[in-house]
């Protein structure tokens, strides 16, 4: 009966999933103790348990069984770590992301060539860029945790706000690797739009004549998706998720290590996931922080970027009325006016509606400071636009478009756009998103015609056969992916037979292991151990 018990608390460590680890705590100390004792008169009718007097022989024990951890994670040797010739790049990389850098810390870039298309046989290869963190402590013999941003911004660009915030607690233990995206970054920027047709898409062809705006955006699109699949050929169906994760798989191959560890956000988590899924065996540590399903329709991405500016404009209003930001007392009608007034043709330095649309979001999903003061930039920047001050919100605009309109995001992004809709699709939902999401569903519903004309993809494959755990995070308040796609993922997950738990951050931002300190101290445990928190984790704002 010991047994008994004792394999059950043992199913319940490894069983999470199916529902056992509720089932033994419920059960309770005292309740354990009472079934043990219940059971002694059993036991002891055994003169085998009982007592040794008299007894014949044993037998061997039977051997204890052994829990197999998650795959070993070892450092590459340095003649590999060497194959990637990497060279000192601290001042220009924290130069180039606009934050100061963090004592101690040492950035090396690096760049390594992969096959143009290993998934469907093109011939050439492509650069990538990697840059790795490192200080004095972190030890020599560390694997290196993998990091992605995908194509929401260039990874190279966040590694350096992660470490300005908290990503040096990791470095005490492991050094960091930052890759980018096909034509993004480090990695051999694209430039392939005409500079007039690059502006219509921010613009969303507002200043154009005509009353329909989805025709007018459609044709400037499909000039664009011309000249830039002409541009990457014979490449142009090799900038999806799956050709991101064949990219990480040549970096793992090149160091020559059985394993890798990942922690991939936003786009990047998908990016992770579809590695997952494709060399399950190759992953030691698995971390998902704001992911989406690998699957995901174009329109139902988009609604839910949608949902999520609307949550981080709400909780932005909040914050701002509570610590009396410039905005106040009516956050959000100010924002309406500011969004309006660009509608009708008096943005800020003549910016169109989509261009400060986009700056006020950036703003929101990659705050710099803390709360308050990100808060107070922000409101700062509007309230200065509406007394006609537009040189703070004219910084914005430039930011946001150098950091996610570039035309590396437009072939990655389209790339991964499934299922799009059609034109007159995207003409109902301007008209229906308007009504629901009153201050960015315009602008998100016609963002979607950027990729209509693009070559149709396929989504990576979801892992079948995930034999690690996998830690989940996500921000309640997230413009960029929104909020639902934790949710969804955790199904995927339990169908690759792995289990997971979930560190959930209430504010605002891209990226919770990035925005919240309180996100972080699961990540690290996590990847020290292997091991996930007994719990799910809730951070406050």
């Amino acid at each position: 009966m010991i047994a008994t018990v004792v394999g059950m608390v043992t199913a319940g460590r490894s069983a999470a999933t199916r529902g056992v680890r509720p089932a033994i705590r419920a059960l309770g100390v005292s309740a354990v103790a009472a079934l043990l004792t219940s059971c002694a008169p059993l036991l002891a009718a055994n003169p085998q348990y009982a007592t040794d007097e008299g007894a014949g022989p044993q037998g061997a024990p039977e051997p204890t069984p052994t829990v197999s951890g998650p795959p070993a994670w070892e450092a590459p040797s340095a003649d590999n770590d060497r194959a990637l010739n990497w060279s000192d790049c601290t001042a220009q990389t924290f130069r180039d992301a606009d934050v100061a850098p963090v004592p101690g810390v040492t950035l090396e870039c690096a760049t390594y060539d992969a096959d143009l298309d290993p998934i469907k046989g093109a011939n050439g290869t492509i650069p990538i860029g990697v840059v790795r963190a490192r200080t004095s402590a972190t030890p020599a013999d560390a694997g290196p945790l993998v990091f992605t941003t995908g194509s929401d911004l260039p990874s190279s660009t966040q590694l350096p706000v992660w470490l300005s915030r908290s990503g040096t607690d990791i470095l005490k233990t492991n050094p960091i690797v930052a890759v980018d995206r096909r034509g993004m970054g480090l990695s051999k920027a694209i430039d392939c739009r005409d500079l007039f047709d690059r502006q219509e898409m921010i613009d969303q062809t507002q200043f154009e004549t005509g009353d329909d705006p989805v025709a007018k955006l459609g044709a400037i699109a499909q000039t664009a998706t011309t000249t830039c699949t002409d541009t990457i050929a014979p490449g142009d169906s090799a900038y999806d998720n799956a050709h991101a994760a064949e990219d990480i798989e040549r970096l793992r191959s090149t160091w020559d290590v059985p394993t890798i560890a990942l922690l991939g956000i936003g786009n990047g988590a998908q990016v992770a996931l579809a590695y997952a899924g494709s060399h399950p065996d190759k992953v030691s540590r698995l971390v998902l922080d704001s992911p989406l399903p690998l699957a995901i329709g174009a329109e139902a991405a988009a609604e839910q970027k949608v949902k999520g500016q609307q949550a981080a404009l709400d909780a932005f209003a909040a914050q701002c009325t509570a610590i009396n930001c410039p905005l106040s007392p009516d956050p959000k009608g100010e924002v309406d006016a500011l969004l309006k007034a660009a509608r009708e043709g008096r943005g800020p330095n003549g910016a169109s509606e989509a261009a400060v649309a986009d700056a006020i979001t950036t703003a929101l999903a990659f705050p710099r400071g803390d709360r308050v003061a990100a808060t107070n930039a922000l409101g700062g920047a509007i309230a200065a636009a509406r007394g006609g001050d537009t040189g703070a919100m004219t910084d914005l605009i430039a930011q946001a478009e150098d950091l996610r309109q570039t035309d590396g995001q437009f072939v990655n992004s389209c790339s991964d756009a499934l299922n799009r809709p059609t034109p007159d699709r995207v003409r109902e939902l301007v008209v229906a998103w308007n009504r629901t999401y009153p201050q960015f569903g315009t602008v998100g519903a016609l963002r979607m015609v950027n990729c209509l004309s693009w070559p149709s993809g396929s989504a990576g494959e979801d892992p079948k056969d995930l034999k690690i755990p996998t830690l989940l995070l996500g921000v309640q308040n997230d413009p960029v992916i929104g909020n639902e796609g934790v949710a969804a993922v955790a199904a995927t997950i339990i169908n690759a037979g792995s289990n997971s738990k979930r560190v959930i951050f209430h504010g605002i931002g891209h990226g919770a292991s990035i925005y919240s300190p309180c996100a972080l101290p699961p990540v690290v445990g996590y990847l020290e151990k292997g091991t996930l928190p007994e719990t799910d984790t809730f951070c406050p704002a």
